[in-house]
């Protein structure tokens, strides 16, 4: 009786294979015994040995339970999301705020406009009212040196554009910098449009994925990991070898490609790991459809049902119009490619109607800020750049002339080099990302926080360049935390490293050479952050405000004249 009752349970092939393929991917890499068996031998027969089988379920829900400690906040119970660490919504640029708020028509009023705030009022002991005392704070508005500022930057450049005009006959062309920004043109867009379209390839993975032509676990996922390595060293390579680019087109290659490379590895995750969500929520639903009427263990049932609830939350949560999977599919795809930001999701919030005017001038700061750029490059660090390559090719005795002549020219950079940093800062995340998000109608424009009042480095890391620390969270953070279970200190120091490895590949691209001194400096901020966070700095905050400004105005400058010098 017992051999026909297994039979007539025996359960498919494809069954199986879905049942072994989900224990392998457990956190405790237990197989299945016996598991081609039938659906019997998993378990649920109602034999004499129902207790001995019903154990071949428990390394399935171990490691479901593993999973409970990321999928429920300790203290509530709550359930929480994987993708709960990234949050997108309505948000405007801090200097848009600036803008808006003082420097409008309707907004700045002049001097002699200082607000008066009464704080607190306190009264003597008799009650009289004649006798209340006000403290009070009085707020003025500094938009006059915004104005200011923009003003000297202008004269600035007219200064320098009429010496270079009369000092060159009015020819322009013998700009070093124009040359290289104007050289190759077709060619740099080409390989750039070449790139954008290369990424469509992990929607491809997902959309055979979506048609049951492969499976993600045991062949997506495999072939995204291989492309991705494939994409950045194919195009570094083509730059560097096939098409000999000059440094600023290799640096803009390698820049865009690492953009590129990390929206392929979001999307590419994001619906890994729903597919995943997924088919864990048939499998927990079945296993109960097939086992309700077993006298099954309460804690395995419990943890099924949990499995379920979590999984439906899961799916759920990411979208209310757009349900996974019918998220993967090519509109989804080119406007998630569009939009300012490197970390993918189903929806984002959406303005209402594109503001031409907003878009007009945001053209006009970028145009105008590689204007100034460009007359800085030329000007104040182009000469030192050259002087400092000829101290490199004449070799002069490295611990002496030659480290003295680094100095020199190390603070000659300083004073320009402050300025181009500023000027980087605000042509690609305040100029170029909120024009891109105004024409792709994006809602959320923290694409920066207010850096520069940052009191030590970690500050400054997640305040620099929002979107790329929106990425590094995710899927470098809380992925080492969450599948590679590292502790929070050894996943603050993988993510460290990966990015001091990354910038120290941009200064090979830039300089054709390897010296880790980029790379150290990176990861002598670690130290520098416990230091920061020490007892006798923590409260001192204009301090560390003032070390890190030192840092800021004394970093760049170091990096460039060593990698010229040395």
């Amino acid at each position: 009786m017992a051999k026909g009752k297994g039979a007539s349970n025996k359960l498919p092939k494809k069954e199986v294979r879905r049942i072994e393929e989900i224990n392998r991917q457990t956190d405790h890499r237990v197989p299945l015994p016996g598991i081609e068996t039938g659906f019997d031998e998993y378990g649920v027969d109602v034999s004499d040995k129902t207790h001995a089988e019903l154990s071949q379920f428990k390394p399935y829900a171990a490691s479901l339970s593993t999973k409970e400690k990321y999928r429920y906040h300790r203290d509530t119970g709550q359930m929480r999301s994987f993708f709960g660490d990234v949050r997108f919504g309505y948000r405007s640029t801090i200097m848009d705020d600036l803008v808006n708020a003082s420097l409008t028509e309707s907004s700045f009023k002049g001097s002699g406009w200082g607000k008066i705030k009464t704080q607190s009022q306190e009264k003597d002991g008799s009650g009289s009212e004649g006798n209340e005392k006000a403290a009070s704070v009085v707020f003025f508005n500094f938009s006059g040196f915004y104005v200011l500022f923009w003003m000297i930057v202008a004269f600035i450049v007219l200064r320098v554009g009429v010496d270079y005009y009369f000092s060159h006959d009015g020819d322009l062309s013998q700009s070093e910098i124009l040359k290289f920004m104007t050289t190759d043109l077709l060619s740099v867009a080409l390989i750039d449009l070449a790139m954008y379209l290369c990424t469509f390839f992990v929607l491809f993975v997902h959309l055979a994925v979506k048609r049951g032509w492969i499976a993600w676990k045991r062949t997506g996922r495999y072939l995204t990991y291989a492309y991705e390595i494939g994409f950045l060293w194919t195009f570094l390579y083509v730059a560097e070898t096939v098409m000999q680019f000059h440094w600023l087109s290799k640096i803009f290659i390698f820049l865009h490609s690492l953009v590129l490379l990390m929206k392929m590895h979001s999307f590419a995750s994001y619906n890994g790991y729903l597919w995943g969500i997924l088919e864990e929520l048939k499998f927990s639903k079945s296993t109960l459809a097939k086992a309700k009427d077993i006298n099954i263990d309460d804690d395995i049932r419990i943890v099924l049902e949990k499995s379920c609830e979590f999984c439906q939350f899961e799916l759920d949560l990411q979208s209310i119009s757009v349900k996974f999977p019918a998220n993967i599919n090519f509109k989804n795809f080119f406007e998630y490619s569009m939009f300012p930001t490197l970390v993918y999701q189903v929806e984002y919030p959406r303005t209402e109607k594109i503001r031409w005017s907003y878009v007009f001038e945001k053209l006009c700061a970028i145009f105008g800020v590689i204007l100034v750029m460009m007359i800085i490059a030329q000007f104040f660090m182009h000469p030192i750049a050259m002087r400092a390559m000829a101290v490199r090719d004449v070799g002069m005795p490295i611990f002496w002339d030659r480290i003295f002549e680094w100095l020199y020219l190390f603070l000659k950079l300083v004073p320009s080099f402050i300025m181009m940093y500023l000027m980087v800062w605000y042509l690609i995340w305040d100029a170029i990302l909120n024009c891109i998000a105004e024409l792709t109608r994006f809602g959320d424009r923290y694409f920066y926080g207010d850096w520069w009042n940052c009191v030590s480095w970690d500050e400054f890391s997640r305040q620099w360049n929002v979107p790329v620390h929106k990425f590094l969270l995710r899927h470098v953070y809380h992925s080492s935390i969450s599948f590679l279970h590292l502790n929070k200190m050894q996943a603050t120091l993988m993510t460290f490293v990966l990015s001091s490895v990354v910038h120290e590949l941009a200064m090979y691209v830039l300089f054709g050479k390897l010296r880790l001194y980029l790379f150290s400096l990176q990861m002598a901020q670690i130290p520098l952050v416990q230091l920061g966070n020490s007892r006798f700095l923590k409260s001192k905050k204009i301090l560390g405000n003032a070390i890190f400004w030192l840092g800021i105005c004394t970093g760049p400058s170091m990096m460039c004249t060593l990698y010229l010098t040395f």
